[in-house]
């Protein structure tokens, strides 16, 4: 199966990885065998000192909310066809800046599919409807952000030993605010390559991706992306996991070629299993990131992270994140009378949580994070603690 995504802001990090950190530890429960639909709900209370990330971190910003979603999943083999699907509601109550109260909708569906003994893939599609985080868009103003992907992928095995892949897919990025319509983009994604699979269950192969990325409404950030990237799956032992994708990217500019950037790219993740109960995670990486800013071309990201898991008992365990990343501008100017953008950030992130599971459907979890972004821009500096209690049951 070649490797899909797509590109955010260089601000969303922090995001993201509060939520990859819960994932770590919050796995839910799985249904009982044969059952096909699983519903569940969830409820949680979230606090963070600087709801607005603003650079004077004197405690004003602060807020208070709860979260409450129902969901429902399925998840049906027929013959070697698996069909799985997740669909959830939720909605957001604010203690001060009731402003940001939202209600959000998510669906992800999947049909990984097999035809002979040669080929297989994936169709399917995701929906997200929901607010936009503050580290995208720092406002007093709600914006609802609207993300829409559709893809299908194919492998074909050619040898026992070689594989050929294909895949296509299409991202759509809305907004509610009419300010923010020129951060509104559609990429279409397509990716060809091949692996070489090993007796091991192992596997190196190539990836080669275009992408063309729109702006309806600012076609001067339009632009066309070539790719070539290794890939390596490789599980060095019983215990020790090997993931790398990297290579080189270049970035065309429909509208502006001054903007065209060629920079090398590349992640590495490592997986340990130290223990029966013990596992660490360590990731680096140098990738491009996506900006809107028509003073900057790119952000150029470099980081690592260190995760780890500890499995205190049957029913409790333990999860901690650090990370730490770099992000470089390109000051490369777009409109005439616009300076270009001198701007380096220093973000760093760390999360400890605990998770409870008094039954085999019941998920309790708690949760401290610290992020501080730092900038030779004032404006753009903050400093945040939060802390977050939730719990999930399936039905």
């Amino acid at each position: 199966m070649p490797f899909t995504y797509f590109r955010r802001k260089a601000t969303s990090s922090p995001q993201i990885l509060l939520l990859a950190a819960g994932a770590l530890a919050c796995t839910p429960a799985f249904a009982a065998e044969g059952d096909v639909f699983t519903p569940y709900a969830s409820y949680g209370i979230y606090y963070d000192a600087n709801l607005l990330r603003n650079p004077d971190y004197l405690g004003r910003d602060s807020d208070r909310w709860q979260r409450a979603a129902v969901g429902i999943k399925m998840d049906k083999d027929i013959g070697r066809q698996e069909l799985t699907a997740d669909l959830s509601a939720n909605h957001s109550d604010y203690d001060r800046f009731t402003q940001f109260d939202n209600t959000g909708k998510e669906l992800q569906a999947n049909w990984k599919w097999a035809y002979g003994n040669y080929f297989s893939g994936n169709l399917g599609t995701s929906y997200s409807e929901a607010l936009t985080p503050i580290e995208d868009f720092r406002s007093l103003e709600p914006n609802i952000r609207t993300q829409t992907k559709n893809y299908a992928d194919v492998s074909w095995l050619i040898h026992p030993s070689w594989q050929l892949n294909a895949g296509y897919s299409r991202y759509d990025l809305r907004y509610d605010l009419e300010s923010q319509q020129p951060s509104e983009r559609n990429l279409d994604i397509t990716d060809l390559g091949f692996d070489y699979l090993a007796r091991s269950g192992n596997k190196v192969g190539i990836v080669f991706r275009h992408i063309d990325g729109e702006y309806p409404y600012a076609t001067i950030n339009s632009y066309e992306q070539n790719e070539v990237k290794a890939k390596v799956d490789w599980q060095i032992s019983g215990k020790t996991w090997l993931q790398f994708l990297g290579g080189w990217a270049k970035r065309e500019y429909n509208n502006s070629p001054q903007r065209d950037s060629s920079e090398p790219s590349a992640r590495l993740t490592a997986y340990w299993k130290a223990t029966g109960k013990t596992a660490f995670s360590l990731g680096a990486w140098r990738e491009i990131g996506a900006t809107d800013d028509l003073a900057a071309n790119y952000a150029l990201n470099q980081g690592v992270s260190l995760g780890a898991t500890w499995d205190a008992t049957e029913k409790i365990s333990v999860d901690g994140l650090l990370m730490t990343e770099k992000r470089d501008y390109n000051g490369v100017s777009v409109v005439e009378g616009i300076a270009p953008l001198d701007r380096n950030d220093r973000y760093h992130n760390a999360v400890l949580g605990m998770t409870y599971k008094p039954t085999r459907h019941w998920r309790i979890r708690a949760s401290v994070y610290r992020a501080r972004l730092g900038s030779n821009i004032a404006s753009e500096a903050y400093t945040t603690n939060g802390i977050l209690l939730n719990t999930r049951y399936e039905f």
